[in-house]
């Protein structure tokens, strides 16, 4: 099974890779580096100074190759969503494209100094997080588990990069499930 990673805007290859890695040791499928992508003018919100999520994920799906499985979008600009002020990421499971943003995940957006690790950390668990509502999670109750829902930056800080028991019980099932359709 392949994923491609498509960067929206300026970002840091060395970050790409080390996120693929980490993502493949958890998915057990291949990450690959696709291409970068430029954030459509239309999806800037001049009011807000953000970008609208849903568009950001519609470019990616024009760009997605015939021969990649699941895409990953990682970007540095600011998301918000439909009635939600601001957001780290977002999923369209029917177009199998997941969306991350680093922009609120950074330590210095909360006047913190650069931290790589820490940031490292939040994206993984961020792509962890809405790659699995691509392949049909919900959202868990268990605070630690990677698909706790994160209101906040504290919610991230707190979960682990790790999936409950519960929630590897079905991502399981549904990798299992994939790899038939294949």
């Amino acid at each position: 099974m392949k994923v491609g990673i498509f960067t929206v805007g300026d970002v840091d290859l060395r970050l790409l890779y080390r996120l693929a890695c980490g993502l493949e040791e958890r998915f057990l499928y291949k990450f690959l580096i696709e291409s970068s992508l430029s954030a459509p003018t239309s999806a800037f919100n001049a009011v807000k100074k953000q970008y609208f999520a849903p568009a950001l994920l519609n470019r990616i799906k024009v760009a997605f190759p015939p021969e990649i499985k699941y895409a990953l979008g990682i970007t540095r600009v600011d998301l918000y969503g439909v009635s939600l002020n601001y957001i780290f990421g977002d999923a369209n499971a029917d177009e199998r494209i997941a969306l991350v943003s680093y922009h609120r995940l950074r330590p210095e957006f909360y006047g913190h100094t650069t931290e790589n690790t820490l940031l490292f950390d939040r994206i993984l668990k961020e792509s962890m997080h809405q790659l699995a509502h691509v392949l049909g999670s919900k959202h868990c109750y268990n605070q630690n588990c990677v698909m706790y829902y994160s209101n906040n930056i504290y919610d991230i800080d707190r979960k682990t990069s790790l999936f409950c028991s519960e929630c590897e019980k079905k991502l399981k099932k549904a990798a299992a499930y994939d790899r038939t359709k294949d």
